[in-house]
C-alpha cells in the first residue's frame, strides 16, 4: 500500500505491505521498491486482523462522548478539506467512515488527529480511539497493534484522461506508460513486455505528463490513483486495474494493541459492507469502487 502526500503541491510518500508487490513506506518515510514475488505470502492477511464481530453498543471510547481519529495527512480522496489542518476535514472515504463509526455509536463528536504514519504503524501512538490512514494489514504491523476486518482494497491502478481507456492486455503493451521511479510498477510492466515506461522522480511530474498528452496512462497503486482522479475535476479516471499476483493489498483501522472496542468497529464495518456503503462511498470519494473496476491479468 502507499501512504499518500498530496499530489502537485507536495509529493506522494508511501507504505508497503510487504506480502504483495506494491511501493514501500519505510521507517523513515522514503519510497522504495518492495520485491516482486510469485510466492504465497508467509503470513496470509487473513491471520494479521481480528475476526471478532461484537456488538456495537460495547464501545467505549477514551474521551467521553467523542470518537478520537489518528491519521497521516495529506490522504487525497480519504481525507478531504485541508491536507494539513485536521479541524478543516470535511470529506472523504476515511472521513466518511469515521462520521459513521461515530453515528452508530451514538457520538456527540469526532476528533481527527493528524500525527505520524509511522508512529501509527509503530504501535507508539496513544489516547486515541481508532487510526485510519490508509493503512496495508501486515503481520508485523499487528504485533504491537489491533487490525480491524478489511475496509478497502487496492491493486495496481490505470489512470488515463477522460474519455480514454486502457481495458486489455493488448492495449497495455502498446500504451506509452508513465511510472514512479523506483516503483514496482515498473517490473509489472516488465511482465507484460513494456521494458521502456517513462519514468518520472514525483507522481506529480507523471500526472503533469499524463494531462499534456505526453503519455497514454499512469501506473501505481489503485487507492492512489483514484484519489488523484477525485481531485482532478473530472480530468483523469481510473479505468482498470492489473491483478497483484500475491493478491491486492487490504486496507484495515488499527486500535491499540488489545483493545477491547475491536468487536464493535468490526460490527459496524461489517454492517457498511453488508449493506454496501463501503461501495457506495468509494464511488461517492474516489469516483470509483475498486471491485468493479476491470482487470487485466497478469501472464504467469
Amino acid at each position: 500500500m502507499r501512504k499518500f502526500a498530496a499530489i502537485g503541491m507536495a509529493a506522494v510518500i508511501a507504505a508497503g505491505l510487504s506480502a504483495c508487490s506494491s511501493s514501500s513506506k519505510t521507517a523513515s518515510g522514503t519510497t522504495t521498491p518492495a520485491t516482486t514475488t510469485t510466492t504465497k505470502p508467509a503470513c496470509p492477511v487473513s491471520s494479521a486482523y481480528s475476526h471478532t464481530v461484537g456488538k456495537v453498543s460495547d464501545f467505549k471510547p477514551v474521551v467521553a462522548n467523542t470518537l478520537s481519529v489518528v491519521t497521516s495527512l495529506p490522504g487525497p480522496g480519504f481525507w478531504e478539506g485541508s491536507d494539513t489542518d485536521p479541524t478543516k476535514l470535511t470529506s472523504g472515504y476515511e472521513y466518511d467512515i469515521a462520521k459513521q463509526l461515530q453515528k452508530q455509536f451514538g457520538l456527540a463528536k469526532l476528533s481527527v488527529r493528524n500525527v505520524g504514519f509511522d508512529a501509527i504503524v509503530a504501535g507508539s501512538v496513544t489516547n486515541y480511539d481508532i487510526a485510519l490512514s490508509q493503512i496495508s494489514i501486515r503481520c508485523d504491523r499487528a504485533k504491537v497493534a489491533t487490525f480491524s476486518m478489511p475496509y478497502f482494497e487496492s491493486q495496481q491502478g490505470v489512470l488515463t484522461k477522460t474519455g480514454k481507456s486502457i481495458t486489455t492486455l493488448a492495449e497495455a503493451k502498446t500504451a506509452k506508460w508513465g511510472v514512479e521511479t523506483a516503483t514496482t510498477a515498473i517490473d509489472l510492466l516488465k511482465k507484460i513486455g513494456v521494458d521502456n515506461p517513462h519514468s518520472y522522480q514525483s507522481l506529480a511530474d507523471a500526472y503533469t505528463a499524463l494531462d499534456a498528452g505526453q503519455i497514454d496512462a499512469v501506473l501505481i497503486d489503485t487507492a492512489i490513483n483514484l484519489g488523484e482522479a477525485a481531485r482532478s475535476n473530472g480530468k483523469f479516471h481510473v479505468t482498470s486495474q492489473f491483478n497483484q499476483l500475491t493478491g491486492p493489498d487490504e486496507y484495515g483501522a488499527i486500535l491499540p494493541k488489545g483493545s477491547a472496542n475491536i468487536g464493535a468497529v468490526n460490527a459496524v464495518f461489517k454492517q457498511m459492507k453488508d449493506s454496501g456503503e463501503f461501495s457506495r462511498l468509494t464511488t461517492k470519494d474516489l469516483t470509483a469502487d475498486p471491485g468493479t473496476l476491470p482487470v487485466i491479468k497478469i501472464p504467469a
